[in-house]
């Protein structure tokens, strides 16, 4: 949901107006427009939204650090999206020890360099964190220009070291995957317990879902013949609309999709609640240690949960068409730009959910 979409639906008639008041940094503002129809009730969630996007004058003075101004970055970086876990983790991990205390007013190109090969040299990040790092910088310094802070920054001349490694993407060999569908108890208290979440290990391999969005996925999104993804639930257990625009998408139903979903219906509390999560009020830092547990019990080569989506992708990159592959995952692909005709697309969809079941059987066939 965009911000705009947001406060549209707290846009209001009042005496004949279309109202708002909305809330920022302690400030409270109310917005009028007496054009009538939905046009005026847009036109009031606008003046809002400006509002609330503006950047406020950060005060300064010769002593205003870049911690300072940075946390103030975070706090409207929140306004325009929920998922800044991670620009957080980045930012306290990695930029904060290294430039946080420097004087704003003395910030210089070299810093923000030191923010990278330290990166690289001490901590060891790949080439893909690493452009992330950067890609924070970048936009930080973009924050500095429009607050008329600082003009004079960039990261255009700040270079990802070449001999960066490539991220390694590991994925669960044949022999784990079927040893994830045959086995189906873990340790709890010490003690052998038949595991809760087996379903939610097998609903994520055959799916390739993202965790935060089995975190997300509820008993309404089930239907006949697909899944809808429409949410996740990130790292801190905010729901999100998930990870970009392309995550919200429709997953077609397979027999072992089916097959799992019916065995989990054992685990439902309210039959009559269509948002219920269908795995439970599980965060992803407990699922990781319980797939960690589960793991280590049955003599499973332990990969992280994200790697079960890198299982799936495994699995099906060799036979099934690219885009069809990264609309299933909720990826960009190269088709929706270059005008790819649909009937064609369309009949590659259409055989997704055979050629799903096909090499899933053949994983599996030993089971």
């Amino acid at each position: 949901m965009t911000l705009l979409k947001k406060y549209i639906g707290r846009v209001y008639m009042y005496k004949n107006r279309w109202k708002i008041s909305v809330q920022k940094d302690g400030k409270r503002k109310t917005f009028y427009s007496s054009t009538p129809g939905n046009k005026g009730q847009k036109e009031c969630a606008e003046k809002a939204v400006t509002w609330l996007l503006s950047p406020d004058k950060v005060p300064l003075d010769e002593r205003t650090t870049v911690d300072t101004v940075y946390q103030k970055y975070l706090e409207e970086k929140e306004l325009e999206t929920t998922d800044t876990y991670n620009i957080r983790n980045r930012y306290k991990n990695h930029i904060k020890p290294i430039i946080g205390s420097i004087r704003i007013s003395r910030l210089t190109r070299q810093d923000m360099k030191r923010v990278i090969y330290t990166a690289y040299t001490e901590r060891g990040l790949s080439k893909k964190s690493l452009k992330n790092l950067r890609g924070d910088l970048s936009n930080f310094c973009s924050y500095l220009d429009d607050s008329d802070i600082r003009n004079d920054l960039s990261t255009r001349n700040i270079k990802i070291p070449q001999n960066a490694e490539k991220g390694t993407k590991r994925a669960l060999p044949a022999k784990d995957i079927r040893k994830v569908f045959t086995c189906h108890t873990t340790i709890y208290c010490n003690e052998e317990h038949e595991d809760w979440l087996i379903n939610a290990y097998r609903f994520q391999i055959v799916t390739g879902f993202r965790p935060g969005e089995l975190m997300g996925l509820e008993w309404g999104d089930i239907k006949e013949n697909h899944i809808e993804i429409r949410r996740a639930i990130n790292a801190k257990g905010k729901t999100t609309r998930g990870k970009n625009e392309l995550a919200r998408r429709d997953f077609p139903q397979t027999k072992h999709t089916r097959k799992i979903i019916e065995d989990q219906k054992k685990y439902r509390r309210n039959p009559h609640n269509p948002h219920e999560r269908v795995f439970g009020d599980q965060g992803q830092i407990s699922y990781r240690d319980r797939w960690g547990i589960f793991c280590k019990h049955n003599g499973i080569d332990y990969v992280t949960p994200y790697e079960l989506r890198h299982t799936f992708a495994s699995i099906y990159k060799e036979f099934i068409v690219g885009w069809v592959l990264d609309e299933l995952m909720g990826h960009f692909h190269e088709g929706m730009t270059l005008g790819v005709y649909a009937h064609r697309m369309e009949g590659d969809m259409k055989a997704a959910p055979s050629l799903l079941e096909k090499y899933m059987d053949a994983i599996l066939e030993d089971c």
